[in-house]
């Protein structure tokens, strides 16, 4: 975590790291420890309960510090990966085709959705799925974890119009969370965007 957040490097040679950035003065743990493949198996040991401890630190760095949830931001993002992933752990996301957003459609992809608070972006939620994923049907799920989180708290969920459907938007109005989200360009009536053109725009009092 620490290397996360001072210098973001590959998982190696970490113990070059550890002496440049005085991990054994500050932690009093010695760099020659942190051998990669000591560092992959603590990974590994706790992937099986990532979601846990994410959902938890988020909730215990609300209470800690107080940070205002009052509004959250949550989108979803791809990641596009070069090497095949023809034997994959079926207890992880799949790394598998779908729908890039940098439009590489001849790659496949793993993806991550991410909510942070509307005042000063501090991340409070994460979670990966596999790269075929919808989108759309991942809302309700971080609704649901971002209220545990957030509790007793109420808050404003701001996202991109993979929000709006009919499931998520019952779910979000029975569980009484607040959204804002642009309406998808396909419900959009035409009429709407025929009235954007400049020439026959008229300003509203």
């Amino acid at each position: 975590m620490a290397n996360r957040l001072s210098a973001p490097a590959p998982l190696v040679r970490v113990d070059d790291w550890a002496r440049e950035w005085t991990v054994e003065e500050v932690f009093g743990v010695e760099p020659d420890l942190l051998g990669d493949n000591r560092l992959a198996r603590a990974l590994d040991a706790i992937a099986p309960h990532l979601d846990k401890l994410v959902d938890t630190t988020g909730a215990q760095a609300i209470a800690e510090f107080g940070i205002d949830v009052s509004r959250i931001h949550r989108d979803m993002t791809s990641m596009s990966l070069f090497v095949a992933y023809e034997n994959q752990d079926e207890q992880v996301p799949q790394v598998k085709y779908g729908h890039p957003k940098d439009s590489r459609v001849d790659l496949k992809q793993i993806q991550a959705g991410l909510a942070v608070s509307g005042d000063g972006g501090i991340p409070l939620f994460h979670r990966v799925y596999d790269g075929g994923a919808g989108e759309v049907a991942q809302v309700v799920g971080a609704m649901n974890a971002l209220r545990k989180m957030a509790a007793p708290r109420d808050f404003l969920l701001i996202a991109d119009s993979k929000l709006v459907s009919h499931s998520n938007v019952t779910a979000l109005l029975d569980a009484k969370v607040a959204f804002i989200a642009p309406a998808p360009a396909a419900k959009v009536p035409d009429e709407v965007y025929a009235a954007l053109n400049l020439e026959d725009a008229r300003v509203v009092a």
